[in-house]
């Protein structure tokens, strides 16, 4: 069930076959491109051309819109996990079965409203990649759904250099949860000093937290595909930005699911590692494909090395999760929750994950401390103070 705030509309039609403007027709294909049904190619074709606006559209029109979007999005959400008889937090509780059994209607309908049309108006009406039309959308403004929405049109687009451009600059992209979940590397500024994700708080109550649940299964094959595909990276500063973008959204992210007790929710980072780290790594792995010996300051190199490795690096905060697992006893309040936690450590085969992305990050510090199979850096002995060579 979907619910849509209408633009202004022509009369009802008559009933028969819906006859719709040009601008209407390029408007339904571009929706159907944004949610993955039109061709990618034809799509991209129809956002950088621009087709007159009319002063309002048919009610037929507004119909196939609402049509769409509703069932685009179910479609996506259970495709994407939602079909899967699974367990999750519900009152701290673990409670089994699909998205249908385990959450209430009222609690999983999907509300769309105003921004997402005047989006679609916007991108028919302009030649996105040379608009001079100042749309955006406040992100208070959104709806759950409608965020979701606009990261899957973002990442419909975001393959389009000039188009891609544009959109990070709205705070419609740039402060969008979703977005920053399944492609922190486009979402962020390439010239930003420092990433800024949104906050991920209200991403672990309510529908957003259910948007979660059924995407576990998607963010993860989407992330399994980000870090196998980095070995094919020969730009330095754009491992850097990808690095630090993603280990900025990952580390927020892992922080708010913490406090807000849905540990549950973080399966895919924990999946994703268990998926990649299947055999012992080097970060080869990750930075095989850098060109050239890269930046003049070894500092620089290392730390895009390090980059390289931003999730494997997010295992030392879910490693912490499980020791404190470990310690909830059985009258506890949190022991259903832990024990669920503790059960996708062990599916994961958590422990040898957590180690070997462990090896693979020490191997980038060698003056932190000894890598296994590698001679340790010597120090001065115990005591000596001021060992032969050092300042005084």
């Amino acid at each position: 069930m979907t619910r849509t705030a209408p633009p202004p509309s022509r009369p009802p039609e008559p009933d028969g076959p819906r006859q719709v403007s040009k601008f209407e027709f390029n408007l339904l294909r571009i929706l159907r491109f944004l949610v993955g049904h039109f061709p990618a190619d034809q799509g991209l074709q129809l956002v950088r051309t621009a087709t007159s606006k009319p002063d309002c559209i048919s009610s037929g029109a507004v119909d196939l819109v609402k049509d769409t979007l509703g069932k685009a999005l179910v479609l996506f959400l259970t495709r994407a996990g939602g079909w899967r008889n699974d367990k999750y937090l519900r009152n701290n509780a673990p409670t089994a079965g699909r998205v249908w059994d385990r959450i209430p209607l009222d609690e999983r309908t999907l509300e769309f409203s105003r921004p997402v049309l005047d989006f679609l108006f916007w991108l028919t009406a302009e030649k996105v990649h040379e608009t001079k039309l100042a749309w955006d959308a406040a992100p208070k403004a959104l709806t759950p759904t409608d965020e979701l929405f606009f990261a899957l049109a973002f990442d419909a687009m975001r393959s389009d250099p000039d188009v891609l451009t544009v959109l990070r600059r709205k705070d419609t992209f740039a402060q969008n949860p979703f977005c920053w979940l399944l492609m922190p590397q486009d979402a962020a500024a390439p010239d930003a000093t420092k990433p800024q994700p949104p906050d991920f708080t209200p991403m672990f109550t309510g529908l957003r937290a259910v948007l979660l649940e059924c995407m576990q299964t998607y963010l993860t094959h989407r992330w399994v595909k980000s870090e196998r595909d980095k070995g094919q990276i020969g730009d330095w500063k754009k491992m850097r930005h990808q690095g630090q973008t993603e280990f900025a959204a990952l580390r927020n992210f892992l922080q708010a699911a913490e406090a807000a007790r849905r540990t549950d929710l973080a399966r895919f980072v924990l999946r994703t590692n268990a998926a990649v780290l299947q055999s012992d790594l080097t970060p080869v792995f990750w930075t095989g494909g850098l060109q050239g010996s890269g930046p003049q300051r070894l500092a620089d190199r290392l730390e895009t090395q390090r980059a390289a490795l931003a999730l494997p690096r997010q295992m030392e905060i879910l490693e912490t999760w499980q020791e404190r697992a470990r310690f909830v006893g059985y009258f506890d309040e949190d022991y259903q929750a832990s024990q669920m936690w503790k059960a996708d450590w062990e599916a994961a085969n958590g422990d040898r994950v957590a180690a070997r992305a462990r090896a693979a990050v020490e191997m980038l510090e060698p003056l932190r401390g000894p890598v296994a199979g590698q001679p340790s850096i010597p120090g001065p002995a115990q005591g000596d103070e001021n060992p032969e060579g050092s300042p005084g």
